[in-house]
């Protein structure tokens, strides 16, 4: 068998019960192979089929099937001597189904189909409504952005089944679901990235020296995010550096740049503190 038959044959042997088995799954998985296999474990199978894995069935070709002149509902079925049925007909496009579970006649049996895969087509539907806008030529890299938006489905759904309940009428729709998981994991991904807090001291001790980035020439100085410079939990204290570097506050404004040796030991830059002006607290001013 082939690899997506081997993953239905493993799927199907976890199922303890001895009881016939049904079991429903899409093109992607269906083969003569895997149906065949099943049967002879007692389970019976039922699902849409690729026209290159019939095994050549002598059925209507697909290509006459579309035309126009073609009626919708249509249909040519064959069966095997092992009891292997493959319907193909004509609906909004052209289906191929391969069954040992169903028969042809009566035609409402078909709907059977449809409700117990009436799951997957609608996570297919509910992934492609807000798919995750990655774009990459490696073919890894779309299946980790296709699994990121089918636990994103999942989690949704998992939701709504929660809100109802509990009672909670003001869901969120999938669209809200995945900004807010989104706002969320981007503020989380700012804590976790917070400078590390200095143990430096306090100007007049006995240590003289602050733990701050090197500045490195020709590259761009440190910023702190907004999360820890406006963050009125951390200790913003300054801290004498033995090294003079740019004031932060200071270099925003051309034509007016002070160096300082006190840094901010939460921000862990460089800040004027002195008679004629005080950046350090400029700097750590909300502005409204």
């Amino acid at each position: 068998m082939g690899v997506t038959s081997q993953t239905v044959s493993v799927l199907a042997s976890t199922m303890s019960s001895s009881s016939p088995k049904n079991i429903f799954a899409d093109n992607y998985f269906s083969g003569q192979d895997i149906v065949r296999y099943l049967k002879s474990k007692n389970c019976r199978y039922t699902g849409t089929v690729r026209d290159n894995r019939t095994g050549n069935a002598p059925l209507r070709p697909i290509k006459e099937m579309r035309k126009k002149a073609v009626p919708r509902g249509t249909c040519d079925y064959i069966t095997s001597d092992d009891g292997i049925l493959i319907v193909r007909w004509k609906d909004n496009k052209v289906v191929t189904l391969m069954s040992t579970d169903m028969g042809v006649e009566p035609w409402s049996s078909v709907y059977s189909y449809n409700a117990n895969m009436g799951g997957i087509d609608k996570s297919d539907m509910l992934v492609h409504l807000y798919r995750n806008p990655l774009r990459a030529k490696r073919w890894y890299m779309r299946l980790f952005a296709y699994a990121i938006d089918v636990n994103l489905t999942n989690a949704w759904i998992m939701y709504r089944r929660d809100s109802k309940a509990l009672c909670v009428n003001d869901g969120l729709s999938l669209k809200n679901f995945r900004i807010q998981v989104f706002k969320t994991a981007s503020s989380s991904k700012s804590m976790t990235s917070r400078p590390r807090r200095s143990s430096a001291p306090m100007p007049g001790s006995s240590s003289t020296s602050a733990d701050i980035p090197k500045s490195i020439r020709g590259h761009r100085s440190h910023v702190p995010h907004y999360s820890v410079r406006f963050d009125v939990s951390l200790f913003h204290a300054p801290v004498y550096s033995n090294s003079r570097q740019t004031c932060k506050q200071c270099n925003a404004r051309k034509g007016n740049i002070m160096r300082s040796n006190l840094v901010c030991r939460a921000c862990q830059l460089h800040l004027c503190v002195n008679a004629e002006r005080n950046c350090f607290v400029k700097y750590h001013e909300a502005v409204v």
